[in-house]
């Protein structure tokens, strides 16, 4: 499975997506981020543990509610997106 990572996180690790195998019954959501921080260790700061609370996560163009756990299938669409903040205030 093709894992997508836009901003910070995809600095911090280097790369702009992971591919990660997943079993053919497919994994929940804390245990596929449990792997990939196994595979990739500088995204432990990103997915350890608890995920940060400022990364987003979009799976199959919605967004999860922090805590969501659904199971990942092979073939479906993973986005990570680290927010950050920035701008000026008025």
């Amino acid at each position: 499975m093709r894992i997508e990572l836009r901003g910070t996180i995809s600095a911090a690790v280097g790369a702009r997506a992971f591919e990660l195998e997943l079993p053919e019954a497919g994994l929940p959501l804390s245990r596929l981020l449990e792997a990939l921080v196994v595979a990739h260790p500088r995204a432990s700061r990103y997915l350890g543990g608890k995920p940060d609370p400022t990364m987003r996560i979009v799976l199959n163009g919605s967004m999860l509610e922090p805590g969501e756990s659904p199971t990942v299938h092979e073939g479906d669409s993973l986005l990570l997106i680290q927010a950050v903040a920035g701008g000026r205030s008025e």
